[in-house]
């Protein structure tokens, strides 16, 4: 029974559907990390091919068997509010005739790049361009996000439809002042729970809500409900926020790391994703997860290894070929813990199994970290991040993990002495598995009104050229090692296969183009690079104090 007390019939459309961007909705035949190619640009994606490849398990009516996980707790949040589910739809953005009809007030839209302008859509232009493959149009993610904010269903009921767009790329259209030309009637920014149904509430009594909606107050943990849609890539979220204070990231606005309990909340995720979504493989999903239960900067080795002993007692229920996995953590709370990482890998990489988990290093210079993130590196100090980030590495491949690590360029004062330093540090890293992807600076948080990266610009200059193309040498080299890791959670065989061979004919054609250009172009000497990098470790200035607040102006 709906909330309104009456029962609808789909053709008539649910009060509010949710969707995303068909790249986003997508679950690439069970490879989450297979997604990475959305980013890729429509010249090399035909509308039928990325249909094809961008697939949306869903019922007839249209409701997904699988949803992003922001979305399913969105859905979430709206039932645990007193909506049903007569009220509510996470629909394929395939199938949004089916949903949308006369009854519809809401279409809820979440966006991971709306506008291809994340650092996923600039590493595949620096990936191309660097290797002289021609780059036409939007990143297929953008244009995906166009299909739905356009699709005839909306625009055929418009009159009676406000378009409510939310997620990680929200930002993208309202720094654009995009969002007005594209019919969005509200852009929501900051978490759901605590704040989101009642606006949605008011849509639905007729209030002419418009604009940008800003919640920069962070749920408490009690008030974020658990997934009802099995989630995308079995994620289970266990903790939020970090509270190392990066002036760059989204996650500080969630303020200190807060934990969910086991008991009722990450339980019950972990069965959903596995007796609704199929998954035998769940991704433990946390910004630092070896700080989980962390009441401030030091981690919490207890806590830690109580999670992972219930989580894997609980899926090894399920049979002895389910698998737990974890995706982010810091170099500092590995070298801080290094006990607490051994003990996490033998359950997660058991059988000597291998797995991808994601750390940010961002910069080799202590002076730029002590700038803008000297949190990053605590307990140690800005000085001894470049040795920390280098020891976390070893730890976590001696425990079985590749390392994808970020490094940002263009960050606000970055000078080319600090570029110099990450070369030093990228030189350092060489010898480990590890993918290091070089990220434009994209302007979140606090600092994403300061600068705006211009990706030619950086290629252009002879030193970032060369971060570039060393760390894109690096990372191709990895990939083409770790391709059974890439392609390995993919649920369809014949498209496992034919992913396998495309992306190893990718890695191997560009990694031999980059090698060539960094011989045609020259390498800055040895020497160069270190007394260039030496002004990197003056670190006298005082960090860079923005109130976070000023991200919300």
């Amino acid at each position: 029974m709906s909330m309104f007390g009456v029962m609808f019939r789909h053709n008539d459309g649910y009060p509010i559907v949710l969707t995303s961007e068909i790249a986003t909705a997508s679950d690439t035949f069970g490879a989450s990390v297979v997604g990475f190619a959305s980013a890729i640009p429509e010249n090399y994606f035909r509308r039928r091919i990325a249909h094809m490849f961008f697939r949306v398990s869903s019922d007839r009516e249209g409701r997904v068997k699988r949803a992003p996980y922001g979305l399913a707790k969105v859905e979430a949040t709206l039932l645990h509010y007193g909506f049903s589910r007569s009220d509510v739809v996470i629909a394929s953005p395939y199938k949004l005739d089916r949903v949308i009809g006369p009854r519809t007030r809401i279409v809820g839209i979440y966006t991971m790049d709306a506008l291809g302008l994340s650092y996923g859509s600039g590493i595949l232009y620096w990936i191309l361009k660097l290797a002289d493959l021609p780059y036409r149009g939007l990143p297929y993610i953008a244009r995906s996000f166009m299909e739905v904010v356009e699709h005839p269903a909306i625009k055929a009921h418009k009159d009676h439809i406000k378009v409510v767009v939310g997620g990680p790329a929200t930002w993208q259209l309202v720094d654009t002042g995009a969002w007005q030309k594209l019919g969005v009637d509200v852009v929501y920014e900051g978490s759901f729970e605590n704040y989101g149904p009642v606006l949605f509430e008011r849509i639905l009594k007729g209030e002419d809500v418009r604009g940008r909606v800003v919640n920069s107050k962070p749920p408490s943990v009690e008030e974020v409900p658990t997934i009802v849609t099995p989630s995308i890539g079995g994620m289970v979220e266990v903790t939020r926020g970090c509270g190392r204070g990066c002036a760059f990231c989204t996650p500080t606005l969630n303020g200190m790391i807060s934990s969910f309990p086991f008991e009722g909340h990450i339980d019950k995720e972990i069965i959903t994703n596995i007796e609704k979504g199929g998954f035998k493989s769940i991704t433990l999903h946390s910004e630092e997860f070896f700080r989980y239960g962390a009441k401030g900067i030091d981690p919490n080795p207890d806590k830690v290894k109580e999670l992972v002993v219930k989580a894997y007692k609980l899926i090894k229920r399920y049979g002895e070929d389910y698998r737990l996995h974890t995706d982010f953590t810091t170099a500092a709370v590995v070298v801080q813990a290094p006990e607490l990482v051994k003990f996490v890998g033998e359950y997660m990489n058991e059988g000597g199994d291998w797995s991808f988990i994601e750390m940010g290093i961002e910069t080799g210079s202590p002076r730029l970290l002590n700038m803008l993130m000297a949190g990053k590196a605590k307990p140690f100090t800005p000085r001894q991040y470049p040795d920390i980030v280098e020891q976390a590495v070893g730890i976590l491949n001696d425990n079985r993990w590749v390392v994808v690590g970020t490094m940002i360029l263009n960050l606000p004062g970055e000078r080319d002495e600090d570029v110099a330093a990450s070369l030093e540090l990228l030189d350092r890293l060489r010898k480990y598995r590890i993918l290091t992807f070089p990220l434009p600076f994209i302007p979140m948080g606090a600092l994403r009104k300061r600068d705006f990266t211009v990706l030619d610009k950086m290629i252009e200059d002879p030193l970032r050229r060369e971060l570039i193309l060393k760390a894109l040498i690096k990372s191709m080299e990895e990939a083409v090692r770790s391709v059974e890791l890439i392609v390995g959670n993919m649920e369809n065989i014949v498209a496992k296969l034919i992913i396998r061979r495309i992306s190893l004919f990718a890695f191997n054609l560009v990694l031999s183009r980059y090698k060539a250009k960094l011989g045609q172009l020259g390498e800055h000497s040895a020497e160069f690079i270190r007394k260039l990098a030496s002004a990197a470790w003056d670190i006298s200035k005082s960090p860079v104090r923005i109130p976070i607040d000023e991200a919300n102006q």
